[in-house]
């Protein structure tokens, strides 16, 4: 039995346009910026990633030693109703700080702009 293998060449990318000459002058120094600037970005989004896993860590601790509390409030012997309400109040809003405490969409932005400015590179050939 034999086989057919057809190539498949793979199409160059087509050359950029003819781009406004005060954009093509600048474009350089723009990009050498963003570039410059991330290297100072970078590393402090990874420092503050270590306290906002930190910060996460004692906030699920707290979540569930309060979801513990308030259970345990519930079966005393003389339940206090307003407590209870007050501590679940509480409760729920400290969920939903975890519900909305994404950490990859706080530091994302340096990622973000690492991959735009790649495109960009790519694209304008710079």
């Amino acid at each position: 039995m034999t086989s057919k293998r057809t190539v498949q060449t793979v199409p160059k990318p087509t050359p950029p346009l003819e781009i406004n000459a005060k954009f093509k002058d600048r474009l350089p120094g723009i990009m050498n910026e963003i570039c410059n600037q991330l290297l100072v970005i970078e590393p402090a989004i990874s420092q503050v990633t270590i306290q906002l896993r930190e910060f996460l860590d004692y906030l699920d601790f707290e979540i569930k030693k309060l979801d513990l509390d308030v259970r345990q409030m519930k079966w005393e012997s003389k339940v206090d109703l307003t407590k209870i309400k007050e501590a679940e109040a509480w409760l729920q809003r400290m969920q939903q700080l975890k519900v909305d405490f994404t950490i990859d969409v706080m530091t994302s932005p340096p990622e973000a702009i690492r991959a735009m400015v790649d495109r960009i590179q790519k694209l304008f050939e710079v």
